[in-house]
């Protein structure tokens, strides 16, 4: 093997039982009996019969590796830990501590091969003495969220949970938190960064004072200064610092001492090495900044080079949005040129995309990160970014040996791709279909450029440089020479015959300057359509945690919340129920209620939000039991809402008293009870205390000591932040007659403007209002333009005052621009922008507005993928079908349900206080 222990073609692991073998062994040399040892998808547990379900939370010791040293690891720290009766867990697989010590892996929780649970503070000094000297002659990289033993030492050891408390963290998260000495539960964080709560004294005494990490004011290699961070990684950090020789700024790149270390024994100071000898061979050619120096320091590898100014391609194409032909026809010829200047050297890329490239303020092309670099056949550190990577080196048996020179033409294709469209290349795999990616590829493209006829000249090219077979990409030299034409003004050709149009397709017939695509009835209905179908299929009611399957990144988080679980797919199901016969449907509204209802428990902590609380599932099961006419199910729905909580230190609507007090406002419109009409006034009231003074206007922060991720926030988007907490402001006011409340909402929305980035007609906003050159947000639900449209025009209609409208008419402005930009998804995507189009058509009377809409679900059909018959679009990773409302298919089938039945936008109350809208 190569780069490490892998499992190749898709095949069974040949080593997944290698790690639980040598356990087996040394429980059969000590004569250790009724162990066991448990293999799961990640972890390998091994406990001692009797040992009873342990401690909750304490000191634990943790052991690294790397991938030539973990079975000797592994055997030695077993060997104590059975003769010491201790239950520990470890990397069930090679490929697993492979993962773990990856240059990219997670630095809170990198390194950690080995987890050892100590039955007491006694127990745990005993241990870290016995493994440190079993594994004190072994290798291994440093963990960041630790305190090392002693210097060069495998064993770590933090305090944190062991069982610990299985509860909701305040933003919706299910973990075992840490109980305080006081009762309090707060959350088991795992940073790089040695930090125990203030009440756990360690066990051990702190060991020699070990050389500070890069940061501010750090003096590296006697002659570079840092003054900040780029990015952090565990590998190591990314610095901008100052030469004091030459007065100079520079970039200085940090190599972990074996992070990312392979069987053949090198890691990432090796690759950082490798990268300073292709900075050496390209930096001549002025393809790549200049070498300055390599060098160690406290065990660790650096990289100081030349800092150039500029941007990286993608970051020079999403601030453009729609770049001129003239620029383009420049950059991609640099682009082919410096492709074709790397290969003369007889070198491949390896990772080409726009992330590694560099433009210029003068408009000249620079590759960065240079570490995938190499000669074909020679060992090179195999990454690549999604949907820049040729197909064969995607799935070919992983070998850790660089590609053949002819896949970075898949790659500069691809490259070129993204920088005429903005779009990625990415796509989720079909299921059961026979439709080739080339084919896909051209539809998304010819879609993408639609409204582009002075790019159409491009297609053939950046088609045929993504070909399937490598054999069929177009050379270099056949590049230059369409390119050539180009530039000498050749006139752009229409799209080649053989190029299939976006599927369901009708031809322009809107406003000026709308020149896209908008879907047939008959698509529309299919999506709509298989979209439900598929909800109902894969709805899995006898499992006892998660009514519909999640991936990682949702599966610890609360299963009957809107953003990821089962509240926000019911919604949609509710909503389309509504409209449509299939008993199937209504059958499965009833079941899936049922099944929310019996886990939705009234009584204890109840998180006050809207989609990641207790207010969207309570909203969820009310709709559910008005269209069901199931009064039990309403009683239980109210029952939960008046659990909610109404106060809370978060102001937000994902989380918070916005969200609280929108849910509260629901129920009122819904039942007429004007308990939940006071819950929401109450709500409103405590808004207006958390207000503060923010640079530009008035802000509702996150507290800085509230034990959230969000803590310490100023948003101005709609999730977490201004614009979100002015529409609960305004929509109580109306429904209260209370004229302070407007008034807040009014102060909000002042804020708003203010800090409103105009261009070209277009409005956009940063994420917070700290500093007067915070880079734009995309102009999405959560954080962006399309959430703070959506308070601004419903402002407008209360109050009347044209600038709220104008403003909310340039936020639909920026967010038709980025169409090609977003994802699906209705948290950040074209499903809640394409809702926010509604909006306005409705608002205005205009349907230029919903055309927009439409041309927006057209560009979520561009990606769609067949499962097995079934039309579905894909999730905001674009490489999947998930459900989630807010990050999967859930949020485009509310706005199909809104777009072909009409009917309210889902999780907004109704502006008029009768409930009407």
């Amino acid at each position: 093997m190569a780069d490490g222990y892998q499992a190749g073609g898709g095949s069974a692991d040949p080593y997944a039982t290698f790690f639980p073998d040598l356990i087996e062994a040394v429980l059969r040399r000590q004569g250790a009996q009724a162990w066991s040892v448990t293999p799961e998808d990640f972890w390998c547990h091994v406990r001692p019969s009797g040992a009873g379900a342990g401690r909750r939370q304490g000191w634990k010791l943790h052991l690294s590796a790397t991938p030539l040293s973990a079975p000797m690891v592994l055997t030695r720290a077993a060997e104590v830990l059975v003769a010491a009766r201790a239950p520990f867990k470890f990397a069930g697989t090679p490929a697993r501590l492979t993962e773990l010590v990856s240059d990219r892996y997670d630095r809170g929780s990198g390194g950690k091969f080995i987890t050892v649970y100590p039955t007491d503070d006694d127990h745990f000094r005993q241990l870290a003495v016995e493994l440190d000297r079993a594994t004190a002659p072994l290798p291994g990289p440093g963990i960041l969220s630790d305190r090392q033993y002693r210097p060069g030492s495998l064993v770590h050891y933090r305090y944190g949970a062991f069982r610990g408390f299985p509860r909701l963290t305040n933003d919706g998260s299910a973990e075992p938190m840490l109980q305080a000495p006081d009762g309090s539960f707060v959350r088991d964080r795992r940073t790089a960064g040695f930090s125990p709560p203030p009440w756990a004294v360690s066990p051990l005494p702190p060991p020699e004072e070990l050389p500070p990490a890069p940061g501010t004011s750090v003096l590296l290699n006697d002659r570079y200064v840092v003054h900040k961070a780029i990015r952090h990684a565990y590998k190591g950090g990314v610095f901008l610092g100052t030469d004091q020789r030459t007065g100079r700024e520079v970039v200085i790149k940090e190599a972990r001492r074996h992070v990312g270390a392979t069987l053949r024994d090198t890691d990432a100071g090796d690759r950082l090495d490798h990268e300073a000898q292709m900075h050496t061979l390209l930096a001549p050619l002025g393809l790549c900044p200049k070498v300055l120096g390599v060098f160690g320091q406290g065990g660790n590898r650096y990289l100081a080079q030349e800092r150039i100014a500029g941007q990286t391609l993608r970051s020079w194409v999403t601030e453009r949005l729609r770049p001129d032909r003239a620029p383009i026809l420049e950059l991609a010829a640099q682009l082919v040129t410096t492709v074709g200047a790397v290969h003369e050297l007889g070198l491949v890329l390896g990772d080409f995309s726009p992330n590694n490239v560099m433009v210029t303020p003068a408009g000249e092309i620079r590759l960065i990160d240079l570490e995938t670099i190499a000669r074909p056949g020679e060992p090179v550190l195999r990454v690549h970014t999604p949907g820049f990577c040729a197909p064969e080196v995607v799935n070919g048996t992983p070998s850790g040996l660089a590609p053949p020179l002819d896949s970075d033409l898949y790659s500069l294709g691809a490259v070129l791709f993204h920088l005429l469209t903005g779009a990625d290349p990415e796509l989720a795999p079909d299921r059961g279909a026979t439709r080739s990616r080339h084919d896909r590829h051209a539809a998304l493209l010819a879609a993408a450029l639609a409204d582009r006829p002075e790019l159409a000249a491009f297609q053939p090219l950046v088609l045929g440089l993504m070909a399937e077979s490598r054999h069929d990409r177009w050379s270099l030299d056949a590049v230059r020479e369409t390119l050539a034409e180009l530039l000498a003004g050749a006139p752009p050709d229409a799209p080649p015959a053989d190029i299939p149009p976006v599927g369901g397709s009708v031809p322009s017939g809107g406003s000026a300057g709308d020149t896209g695509n908008v879907l047939d009835d008959r698509t529309v209905g299919r999506l709509l359509a298989d979209g439900l179908t598929h909800l109902m299929d894969t709805m899995t009611p006898l499992d006892p945690v998660r009514l519909w399957p999640a991936d990682s990144t949702a599966e610890r988080t609360d299963p009957l919340n809107v953003q990821h679980g089962a509240a926000g797919v019911l919604s949609v199901l509710t909503a389309a129920a509504a409209h449509r016969t299939d008993p199937r449907l209504r059958a499965t509204v009833a079941e899936a209620a049922r099944w929310i209802a019996t886990r939705a428990e009234v009584g204890g902590q109840q998180l006050p939000g809207l989609h990641f609380g207790r207010s969207g599932t309570a909203w969820a099961l009310l709709d559910a039991a008005r269209l069901l006419d199931d009064d039990d199910l309403a009683a239980h729905a109210a029952r939960l809402a008046r659990e909610v909580p109404v106060r809370w230190p978060n102001p937000d609507v994902c989380h918070g008293v916005a969200g609280a007090g929108l849910a509260q406002l629901h129920f009122w419109q819904a039942t007429g009870d004007k308990e939940f009409r006071e819950r929401a006034t109450a709500a409103a009231e405590h808004l207006l205390t958390t207000a503060a003074k923010g640079r530009s206007g008035v802000v509702w922060p996150v507290p800085a000591d509230f034990d959230s991720e969000l803590a310490g926030i100023t948003h101005l988007g709609f999730a977490h932040g201004v614009a979100g907490v002015g529409t609960f402001l305004l929509l109580a006011g109306l429904a209260a007659e209370r004229e302070d409340f407007v008034h807040a909402a009014r102060a909000a929305a002042e804020t708003l403007l203010a800090t409103a980035r105009v261009r070209d007609g277009g409005a956009g906003w940063p994420v917070e209002d700290r500093s007067a050159d915070a880079p734009v947000h995309a102009p999405h639900w959560c954080s962006g333009a399309s959430g703070i449209g959506t308070f601004l025009i419903r402002l407008w209609q209360a109050t009347g005052d044209p600038r709220y409208r104008e403003c909310a008419e340039q936020a639909a402005t920026e967010v038709y621009r980025w169409r090609w930009l977003s994802s699906s998804a209705a948290c950040h995507g074209l499903a809640g922008n394409a809702e926010y189009l509604l909006d306005l058509a409705e608002a205005l009377n205009d349907p230029h507005h919903r055309r927009r809409a439409e041309e927006l679900l057209a560009c979520a059909h561009a990606r769609h993928v067949v499962h097995d018959g079934l039309l579905l679009i894909p999730d905001d990773t674009l490489t999947r079908v998930g459900v989630g409302y807010n990050t999967g298919l859930g949020g485009p089938l509310g706005l199909l349900v809104r777009l072909q039945h009409g009917g309210p936008r889902l999780w907004l109350p109704a502006p008029d206080p009768t409930g009407r809208r």
